[in-house]
């Protein structure tokens, strides 16, 4: 049976792609020293592909892409590319969520921007992130009256939409901000998510370290300070649990390898005339610095036998960068991810694993056509930066340094926080982080 909850509320704060180095910086900042000072904490191994939607529903399911479904930022939709569909919808999860177990325990539930909640009719106050190609054509209103309820728009959404910054890769800073401020003063729930992107911009546009980290952090650090001070002046400061999570390390960017350029030239994927796609016997759908390889439904076994020949070429060819091609059941075993690819490609730390039809098979660091971005992840959670658990409240031990944990282990230990249970959860609960509950009394 679950234990009785503490107090609350519990606050899950992910501060996206900070890195565990972050931490000494962020001691330095008015609220986050506020959390830092009480804090357990912990470096994080993430999911693998280490993007975004597959590692924040590992952190609310405590489940891997192969058991959550959730196994790419991006849908699979042959051809489209950057314009594919995110997995935005919670329908795409599998499995119960945190918000879900919690929901059904009968507590105020509210969610800002946390990836993979569109349409989450366990949350009660839903904020959901419209990632993608297509929240970002049309009516930025309209995108959100069809994805959460009626309360949630007309309270939260559609007041504060004069906040958003059309035109900047960060036009939902202030939005979130805002938002998430005034959902925890008002509605006072007993689990808030959010999620704040920050950090994440800035490794992207200008690599995963220097100055512009530590002005993001200085923005995030604001936003904290916003709801540590709603906290405050609802009387809900001492009882409050706060922790602060990451989803994904940076690399610097130092080249291109776009795969589907590749089996364009060796004859697997074949474009019309526009240059678009045709058919293809085996495509791509990258993950930034890894990808995932698809197979035409009617292969017929001799054509697979030439797709894995051509594929070992590629791994052995210097100039590509590939690491290690493996099979779905390796990566399965290996790392719990799973899904309708029959391939994984994982590049060498700094090389974006590229989808695109119309680049060249190699672009570099320093040529014309390199991509505008500088820092990417997706590649294999061993290497660069690692993600961040700061735990912080009477919930949790005061000062404890639980090392290196899996990011599966984030869910059932918040579970235990608010007495529900997470029967699918894959990972344990961080027991020593807790701290002693008081002996029930007859």
């Amino acid at each position: 049976m679950p234990e009785t909850p503490a107090a609350g509320p519990l606050l899950l704060i992910s501060v996206d792609a900070m890195h565990t180095s972050d931490i000494p910086f962020a001691r330095t900042l008015p609220a986050f020293s506020r959390i830092l000072e009480r804090a357990a904490i912990a470096e994080v191994e993430g999911i693998y592909p280490s993007v975004t939607y597959p590692n924040h529903t590992a952190q609310i399911t405590g489940c891997g892409p192969a058991t959550s479904g959730v196994y790419n930022n991006l849908r699979f939709q042959p051809g489209k590319g950057d314009a594919s569909d995110w997995f935005a919808e919670a329908s795409a999860i599998r499995v119960p969520t945190l918000l879900d177990a919690a929901g059904a325990a009968g507590l105020v539930t509210a969610s800002v921007q946390w990836p993979v909640t569109v349409g989450a009719e366990s949350v009660r106050w839903l904020v959901p992130e419209l990632a993608g190609a297509r929240y970002g054509q049309g009516d930025l209103a309209a995108h959100f009256r069809a994805s959460t309820d009626p309360a949630s728009l007309e309270r939260y959404v559609l007041p504060n939409l004069p906040l958003v910054a059309e035109g900047r890769p960060g036009r939902f800073f202030d939005f979130v901000g805002e938002v998430a401020a005034q959902i925890l003063e008002r509605e006072r729930p007993d689990l808030l998510l959010v999620h704040y992107v920050e950090v994440d911009t800035a490794r992207h546009a200008h690599g995963a370290e220097g100055v512009h980290v530590e002005q993001a952090l200085r923005e995030v650090d604001a936003h904290l300070g916003r709801l540590l001070a709603a906290l405050e002046d609802t009387g809900r400061a001492e009882t409050a649990d706060i922790v602060l999570v990451s989803d994904h390390g940076h690399l610097d960017v130092e080249q291109h390898t776009n795969l589907n350029a590749v089996f364009a030239e060796r004859g697997f994927l074949r474009r019309d005339e526009e240059g678009n796609l045709a058919d293809y016997d085996v495509i791509c759908l990258g993950a930034g610095l890894s990808g995932q390889l698809f197979l035409a439904e009617d292969l017929t076994a001799e054509r697979y036998a030439q797709v894995a020949e051509m594929l070992a070429q590629l791994e052995a060819d210097p100039e590509l960068r590939i690491e290690r091609i493996w099979t779905s059941e390796e990566t399965r075993r290996g790392y719990g991810l799973d899904g309708p690819f029959s391939f994984v490609v994982e590049s060498e730390p700094g090389v974006v694993v590229g989808h695109a039809l119309d680049r060249r098979p190699v672009v570099r660091a320093g040529d014309e056509d390199f991509p505008a971005l500088r820092g990417a992840h997706g590649h294999a959670p061993r290497h660069g930066g690692q993600p961040v658990l700061i735990a912080s409240g009477p919930s949790f031990q005061e000062g404890v340094d639980l090392g290196r944990r899996s990011m599966l282990d984030i869910a059932p230990t918040l579970a235990r926080v608010l007495g529900v249970e997470l029967p699918d959860a894959e990972g344990a609960v961080l027991t020593e982080v807790l701290a002693p509950q008081p002996a029930a009394t007859a």
